[in-house]
């Protein structure tokens, strides 16, 4: 009843309005929580550029806020891994095509990755299944010899995220330039750390 209520207020608002207000408020939350987790609802009304009871008109509580954020960043990621087209091109292209894509939905991913609060609670049935265009690449990476056949695409998911989150950890306290983050990401993921041959 209480996320009724609220969904009725704030479509109370001409639709275009809520939709920028929400998104604004969407947004003003991935800048603060990729800075901390905790950042309290206030300062996120304040990056918003919105009072506090206009934001909770829109997500009544921090869970509710937290929820959003996370199919947030899944639409995000389903339409960044399809405008990649990883089904083109050769695999070594595609995957450094993955890899930049990535690293962009970094800000809206790695804080919901690195989170200790217990506040998210992600989908994994949905997030594995926006994973198949990532699926589809490793199978073709493996029939072509590009992917060793002992990595699994379990495997291969998981390092690919790995390495994105170190190489973003990189960027932010290291000021590695994102491009020079993303070569040696993509490096990484095909060659591991081995010296190329003479």
């Amino acid at each position: 009843m209480r996320d009724m209520d609220s969904s009725t207020r704030a479509t109370s608002a001409p639709p275009g309005t809520v939709s920028r207000t929400r998104r604004a408020i969407l947004d003003a939350a991935v800048t603060c929580y990729a800075e901390d987790l905790t950042t309290p609802l206030s300062e996120v009304a304040r990056v918003a550029d919105v009072g506090r009871s206009t934001l909770h008109r829109y997500f009544p509580d921090r869970a509710a806020l937290v929820d959003a954020l996370l199919t947030d960043a899944v639409d995000h990621t389903e339409r960044a891994l399809a405008d990649a087209a990883l089904h083109e091109g050769a695999v070594v292209e595609a995957t450094g095509r993955l890899v930049a894509a990535v690293f962009e939905l970094s800000p809206r991913i790695m804080p919901l990755f690195s989170d200790t609060t217990g506040d998210v609670r992600w989908d994994d049935s949905r997030w594995e299944q926006i994973h198949g265009p990532i699926g589809a690449l490793h199978a073709r990476g493996r029939a072509e010899g590009v992917i060793a056949d002992e990595i699994t695409v379990e495997w291969f998911v998981r390092v690919l995220w790995y390495l994105v989150s170190a190489g973003w950890e990189a960027i932010q306290e290291e000021g590695l330039a994102k491009h020079r983050a993303v070569a040696l990401v993509t490096r990484s993921l095909l060659r591991g750390v081995t010296a190329d041959p003479a």
